[in-house]
């Protein structure tokens, strides 16, 4: 089994990580001195900034990474769920807050990390979880999974915002991989949001929230703390468990699925 890591979301966008503000001459573009003929200020050329030292400081919240398994591997956990994880039936709806309830299929099942299969996963999904904590958070710590989950939600099926648990370090990692999407949500504009005419621009996207406000009031100069993200298949993505996070419902035939993850944190002595 193997992945590969995005150094960029799809839409284009890079993460800016500067820990110290950031200036020296080559910001500092000094002014000429004024005409010694007419005494007479030179006017401004753009570029100058009148010998301003200028530095800007993203102020960072947090990383979420975003990997990719290939289509193979996609295939061989749809297929071990289908004969293994269903057919075993474990629920694990009583500790989850999803409301997979609106089809005879609908579930949220123990995804077992014993077995060779799963196994495997927890080697892949432990040097990802560790990745994130030392390239994205500069942490001396290792991530171990120690929970997974299927979630198979159908027409109807939701899940309202929560964070994960279940962990006993001070610090977990969160994280889910598609692995089924619905056409009805294969179909819409993952960049473009679209909340107006009743259209379902959303549905059945993943909400992530980490602050109050919204996309509308980047327009005012206030940061954006949340984002709607389109389910792709073969797509993970990991995140602190502290952050909230929602699933919209959607309305067409098929099965979204994913399987959900939580890590310990481990730091080194």
């Amino acid at each position: 089994m193997g992945l590969k890591t995005y150094d960029k979301w799809p839409d284009g966008s890079t993460t800016i990580d500067k820990v110290h503000w950031t200036s020296g001459d080559d910001y500092c573009i000094e002014q000429e001195k004024a005409s010694q003929e007419d005494n007479q200020t030179p006017p401004v050329e753009d570029g100058d900034n009148l010998g301003l030292k200028i530095a800007l400081r993203p102020i960072k919240q947090f990383t979420i990474l975003r990997a990719e398994f290939p289509s193979e591997i996609v295939d061989e956990l749809n297929s071990h769920i289908e004969t293994v994880t269903i057919p075993k039936n474990k629920d694990y709806s009583r500790g989850l807050v999803g409301q997979l309830k609106n089809d005879d299929r609908s579930a949220q099942l123990d995804f077992s990390l014993t077995d060779d299969i799963g196994k495997t996963v927890k080697i892949i999904l432990d040097q990802c979880g560790t990745t994130y904590l030392k390239t994205g958070c500069e942490r001396n710590a290792t991530a171990d999974v120690t929970q997974a989950w299927v979630n198979r939600a159908y027409a109807g099926d939701y899940n309202p915002y929560h964070d994960h648990g279940g962990v006993t370090t001070s610090a977990g990692l969160s994280g889910f991989v598609w692995l089924k999407v619905p056409e009805c949500i294969e179909k819409l504009d993952a960049f473009v949001p679209k909340f107006n005419n009743a259209g379902g621009g959303i549905d059945g996207f993943t909400h992530l929230v980490w602050g109050t406000t919204t996309l509308r009031d980047v327009q005012q100069l206030r940061p954006i703390t949340e984002d709607y993200i389109k389910p792709e298949v073969g797509t993970m993505i990991i995140f602190p468990n502290w952050l909230k996070h929602a699933v919209l419902p959607f309305y067409g035939e098929g099965e979204r699925r994913s399987i959900a993850f939580n890590w310990e944190v481990n730091d080194a002595k």
